[in-house]
């Protein structure tokens, strides 16, 4: 009888341990997978915080530099604008000192949403893509001369086209490149588009006039212009302004321009200029640098 009664304990104690054993294997099991639930959930936070932080670094970095649609310098305001990688400075905005604005050869411009530049006129000197963003033309109702002849005048500005060539000497009808010269608060500047003739004849000269700012290029393949033919140095010294703004050049042009004129003066998006302001002597290289980004 006694040795029923210490099997029957012996049995409830085993039958005991095991369930402790088995309690203990649960609760451990459990521990483990609360455990590795929480470390799954903060490691999800930790790499979406990661990932926010670094989205927003990235934005800030990359943040729109928009050019500026006020004019307070008191002068004639000019900036680059083209959105383009690889043509970033043909495409030009002028402000008169009153605030009044004209853009020149719009190149893959940012739209009307991303910033409102209210031209009161938009000119092109040619019709080739890198000289002309129509659609951006279209969105604006103002005066244009849509690489045409004419003769036009806003409030500010006094806006006249020459005819030229775009790779040749001989000009055609209708001609494929215009010289657009721009009067406004006692400046003359002229933008020349992608002219490509090998000397500019006296009756352009005359229709030019004197001029105290050029866009001009200077390496473009396109008119068949280049270092070796020097067909952009040649044009420009004839026209002899007192700023050059170079439009298509390369690097292999730099050192000529500092042998040639001097070097260069390095201006960050913007020149304001006025005509009290201008260089005394003439053909001075001044290089508008184009950081604007509007994606």
């Amino acid at each position: 009888m006694k040795r029923i009664l210490i099997t029957a304990v012996l049995a409830a104690a085993l039958i005991l341990t095991g369930c402790q054993s088995a309690n203990t294997s649960a609760t451990s099991a459990e521990t483990a997978a609360a455990t590795q639930s929480v470390t799954a959930e903060t490691t999800a936070a930790a790499t979406e915080a990661a990932v926010t932080t670094t989205a927003a670094t990235t934005k800030a970095a990359r943040e729109k530099l928009l050019p500026l649609t006020e004019n307070t310098s008191g002068m004639v305001q000019i900036q680059t604008v083209s959105g383009s990688v690889t043509y970033k400075y043909n495409s030009y905005i002028i402000t008169s000192a009153d605030g009044e604005t004209v853009i020149v050869d719009p190149t893959e411009m940012p739209g009307k949403d991303v910033v409102d530049l209210n031209p009161a006129a938009i000119v092109n000197t040619h019709a080739h893509g890198d000289h002309n963003d129509l659609a951006f033309s279209e969105s604006y109702d103002c005066q244009k001369l849509p690489y045409i002849a004419g003769d036009i005048n806003t409030e500010d500005f006094h806006i006249y086209t020459v005819d030229s060539a775009h790779s040749s000497d001989t000009i055609l009808d209708p001609p494929d490149n215009f010289i657009i010269v721009f009067e406004v608060d006692g400046l003359r500047i002229a933008h020349m588009g992608d002219v490509g003739q090998e000397t500019l004849t006296d009756e352009q000269l005359e229709a030019i006039g004197p001029i105290d700012i050029a866009f001009m290029q200077f390496d473009n393949s396109y008119s068949s212009m280049s270092l070796k033919n020097m067909k952009g140095f040649n044009l420009i010294e004839q026209l002899n302004p007192k700023i050059i703004i170079p439009t298509h050049y390369a690097k292999a042009d730099l050192p000529l321009f500092d042998e040639k004129y001097g070097g260069t003066t390095e201006v960050e998006n913007v020149l304001a200029i006025s005509a009290e302001a201008l260089p005394e002597d003439t053909m001075n290289v001044y290089l508008i640098s184009n950081t604007h980004y509007y994606r």
